[in-house]
């Protein structure tokens, strides 16, 4: 064989052995090679997770009730309560006033003092219900007071309500509102109703309402006071006892 085919021929046996041995090298496409970069294709990354959309964020519910009873859940602003055009217990008209500590017939009024008129012609223990209530009206509003002791100086909604149950002789100890709601026969009584929840409880009696909250009471003061009537508000249970 002539020499210039051997050295043609040993030029190419040489660059078949070189190429692959620095192609070997570089790695360009091997993705797992601790010598090269590593690439990724753009459908490989994770779809970044969906952003929530305002309507499928839950929205907080209100609690029902009044603050009185339950005061560290009352960390927004409360319901509108007194006055205003907007709010539901404006036209609640004013008691008419009694010069006098009794009056005739079977439904209370209140006096100018605050203290009830006792209606002469009520039951018995209605009548005793009020001059129960007559005694801690004014008293200031007291977180679980009447609980703890029976004669406190002040009282919350379901210590005042419990205070003139007891006093009357229908009651043996205090209940707090949510006990209230179970506590009697179901729906409106003819002389005495108390409407409860496990926030706030109000009595009516022969016309008037025991109340540390003055909804439906314009102008109304703090405290435990005689207020005028207002019936049942939405999500208080009805209870009465039976025979008043």
């Amino acid at each position: 064989m002539p020499l210039p085919i051997r050295v043609l021929l040993v030029a190419a046996l040489a660059s078949l052995i070189l190429v692959p041995s620095a192609y070997a090298d570089h790695n360009w496409h091997d993705q797992n090679s601790d010598n090269g970069p590593s690439y990724q294709d753009p459908w490989d990354t994770p779809a970044p997770p969906p952003t929530p959309t305002p309507e499928s964020t839950p929205t907080p519910t209100t609690p029902q009730g009044d603050p009185q009873e339950t005061p560290q859940i009352w960390n927004q602003s409360p319901p509108l309560q007194d006055g205003g055009n907007d709010s539901p217990w404006s036209s609640i008209p004013a008691l008419p006033i009694s010069k006098r500590p009794t009056v005739a017939g079977k439904t209370a009024m209140i006096r100018r003092n605050g203290l009830a008129a006792i209606p002469t012609g009520a039951p018995t223990q209605v009548r005793a219900i009020l001059t129960a209530a007559n005694q801690i009206i004014g008293k200031p509003y007291k977180w679980g007071g009447g609980h703890g002791r029976l004669f406190d100086s002040g009282y919350d909604c379901s210590g005042s309500v419990s205070y003139a149950l007891i006093r009357s002789g229908l009651l043996g100890y205090p209940l707090v509102s949510g006990s209230l709601a179970r506590w009697g026969a179901k729906g409106v009584g003819s002389y005495v109703t108390i409407y409860a929840n496990k926030s706030h409880v109000y009595m009516e009696v022969a016309g008037l309402r025991l109340d540390t909250s003055s909804v439906g009471d314009n102008g109304g003061k703090s405290g435990v006071r005689w207020r005028p009537p207002i019936g049942k508000r939405f999500g208080f249970a009805v209870r009465h006892i039976i025979g008043l």
